[in-house]
Parts: C-alpha cells; sequence; structure tokens
C-alpha cells in the first residue's frame, strides 16, 4: 500500500492549471528568496546548489522544457543578484561567464530529471500494466481495491466487484491456435473498456481472468453494469466461438472486510453462474460481515 501511494505522488501528472500553478509559484519564489539573501549578504555566501532544488522539481513535474526555462531563470537570478550586490570581479566578462556555467549546469541536470522520470514511467508501467491488453495487472488492480475499500470503510460509500471469467477458452486456444486467443483476450479488454466509465477501474488478472472495481455504485446500478459487461463482452467474443463470459457482480453497501475477500465474493458468483450453464451474469447483495456472524 505505502508502495503505490508513493509511486502515485512521484508520477502525479500536476496537470490542473492549479496544480502548475502552485508548482511555478514555488520554485519562482524559492529563486526570489535565495536572490534576496544572496544580494543582502552582498553575495557572501554561495547557495548555487540550492537553486537546483526548484529546477529540479519542475523539471520533475512539468518536464524537461519546463526545466530548461526555469534553469535559465535560475541563472539570470544568479548573475542579477552579484551585480546588484556590487561584487567585484577582475574583468567584467567574468559574470556572464558564472551566468553561462550556471544555466549548463542547472540544463544538465534539468535534462537528466526529466529522462530519470520517463524511465521510472516505464519501469512503473511495466510494473502495474499487463502487457497483452494494456489493463491493470492483478497487483495494480489488488492496491486499487484496497485503497477504495478504505475509503468505502471511512466514508460509508457502496462499491461493487465484477469477475469475468472467459468460458471455453482453451478450446479456442486448442483449436484456432494462441494467436486467435490473444486476440479475443484484446477484444474482451477493449469492450470492458468501451462499456464501463473511466473511474471503473478495470483489470486482467491472468488468464482468462478479468475483474472489474466499481466505486460508488448503488446495487442497481452495479447489476446494470454488469449487464453491460455482459452484453459487450459477449458481442465482442463473437468473432472468437465458441468463447463466451461468465461474470460475478459482488456489491458492499460499505466496505467490511478485506478486499482480496471481496474478489473472492465475486469469484464464487462467477463460478455459480458457470455450474449453472455458463454466459450469464449473477449479482448479489453482501450483508455486513460483522452482521452475518452475530445472526442467528
Amino acid at each position: 500500500m505505502k508502495r503505490f501511494w508513493s509511486s502515485a505522488f512521484l508520477l502525479a501528472p500536476f496537470r490542473t492549471r492549479w496544480l502548475r500553478w502552485a508548482a511555478w509559484s514555488g520554485a519562482l519564489a524559492a529563486l526570489l528568496l535565495l536572490a534576496a539573501f544572496r544580494t543582502a549578504t552582498d553575495a557572501e555566501f554561495t547557495f548555487a546548489s540550492l537553486a537546483l532544488l526548484p529546477v529540479l522539481f519542475i523539471a520533475w513535474v512539468a518536464g524537461q522544457w519546463s526545466g530548461l526555462f526555469l534553469a535559465f531563470l535560475a541563472a539570470a537570478m544568479w548573475t542579477v543578484a552579484d551585480i546588484a550586490a556590487g561584487r567585484q570581479f577582475s574583468a567584467a566578462w567574468i559574470p556572464w561567464a558564472n551566468a553561462l556555467t550556471h544555466w549548463l549546469t542547472y540544463s544538465l541536470l534539468a535534462v537528466l530529471t526529466d529522462q530519470f522520470r520517463r524511465q521510472y514511467e516505464r519501469e512503473h508501467e511495466h510494473a502495474t500494466r499487463d502487457a497483452l491488453t494494456g489493463l491493470r495487472n492483478r497487483r495494480a488492480f489488488l492496491e486499487s481495491g484496497a485503497a477504495e475499500a478504505a475509503r468505502s470503510e471511512r466514508y460509508g460509500h457502496p462499491l461493487a466487484v465484477a469477475f469475468l471469467d472467459l468460458d471455453d477458452f482453451k478450446q479456442l486456444n486448442d483449436t484456432k491456435g494462441h494467436d486467435a486467443g490473444d486476440a479475443a483476450l484484446k477484444a474482451t479488454a477493449a469492450a470492458l473498456l468501451g462499456a464501463l466509465r473511466s473511474s471503473d477501474v478495470i483489470a486482467r488478472l491472468g488468464g482468462d481472468e478479468f475483474a472489474v472495481l466499481l466505486p460508488e455504485t448503488g446495487y442497481e446500478a452495479a447489476v446494470e453494469a454488469g449487464r453491460k459487461i455482459s452484453l459487450a463482452v459477449n458481442q465482442a467474443l463473437q468473432a472468437f466461438p465458441p468463447v463466451k463470459g461468465s461474470i460475478g457482480v459482488a456489491w458492499f453497501g460499505q466496505a467490511d472486510r478485506s478486499f482480496p475477500e471481496m474478489l473472492k465474493a465475486a469469484d464464487e458468483l462467477m463460478y455459480e453462474v458457470k455450474e449453472g450453464g455458463k454466459d450469464n451474469m449473477r449479482a448479489r447483495r453482501f450483508a455486513p460481515a460483522k452482521s452475518a456472524e452475530n445472526s442467528p
């Protein structure tokens, strides 16, 4: 859980206007504060390294070009502060040479920071995404589910978990080959993405198993979502006979158990569908675990 939240923070895109404004305001304020202190102390103290911090921050949250621009501002700030402080140089060109040195140093680190972030994003993507479908993998799904369950328990929001298993998928692999199986999995993923809300969390758990987390969803809406999943997936799988989908939807008025237990409840409902003939959807309300334990 801690790793999930740290990754989410480090990869925060800062794309909203006020977050970008806050990031830039903080960085510029830091540079101005350093310039004012350097001028006030007659350039006696050297804080060139501290000016790197806002440059690195902006390069991380806003990208390479923003980092390069702030690197230029930092170098200019340093030069203006030296001149304003009345610092004496043996030659008139020395402060400009210092400015160039500062800018090149800051710019290099801004570029390296942006490249490191890109590599970090790629590694994070590989660790949390299914390589074939592009959906979340089991690990990322369980982390997202645990976070949503904690939010549901805290605020009393309902949530639902859907478990999808492809019927007769092995038969498709055996008769048409694994390429056809991979195409069916991709078609299933595309159908799920097209049928559900952007706020829903969709994952391929492995093999021919998929799962969906439906946050802040009432029971009737969860049942309707299960029907939409069934319709969309079976339409997508018409090109891959005899594959169909069996779906179980477990609904909780409030998270009262661990998320793996919620997922297991949806999995058991899916198996009830399979035992009843496959190619169907079954949903069920789940009473709070504590209430169930205390009931006679």
